[in-house]
């Protein structure tokens, strides 16, 4: 799958890097690093290619997903925004900088848009079943609620 993004990236000219998995890993620990001491948010998005794959049912639906995916990055991306291979390349991950779930939803809709314009009815597909946002420090926030409750709880 690495080499279809990246021939797809240079057949279309798209403006995007992909970082490896070692360099998003390290972006992603800088990121929350980063966020506790601003007090800022992010959004973290996982695109599971054997998921994908699943969800749409065949190899040209998951093609026309990537296709529509990149042209909307590439037209959509903010110079903060940060894409990179997950753990043993099994998917893409992206980083929203500076961002809160609205931002996701921003580009959400814009995903959908794209894909009406080319015919790709089954986008929704993939954004309702498989992308689940993660909005950092939020998540940390929801998991000690979570933990609190459960000790109010025994």
């Amino acid at each position: 799958m690495k080499d279809y993004l990246f021939n797809l990236i240079k057949k279309h000219q798209y403006n995007i890097s992909i970082y490896t998995e070692d360099i998003f890993e390290r972006r992603c620990q800088e990121e929350i690093i980063r966020s506790d001491e601003d007090n800022s948010s992010f959004v973290y998005i996982e695109l599971d290619f054997a998921s994908i794959d699943d969800t749409l049912g065949n190899k040209a639906n998951s093609e026309q997903f990537w296709n529509t995916f990149f042209e909307t990055i590439s037209k959509n991306r903010r110079g903060s925004d940060i894409l990179g291979f997950l753990e043993h390349e099994t998917g893409i991950g992206l980083l929203l900088l500076d961002s809160k779930l609205s931002g996701w939803n921003r580009l959400a809709g814009r995903l959908m848009q794209t894909a009406s314009s080319h015919g790709f009815t089954i986008m929704d597909l993939v954004l309702e079943k498989i992308v689940k946002p993660i909005v950092y420090p939020a998540c940390i926030q929801d998991i000690n609620k979570a933990q609190e409750a459960e000790k109010q709880a025994q």
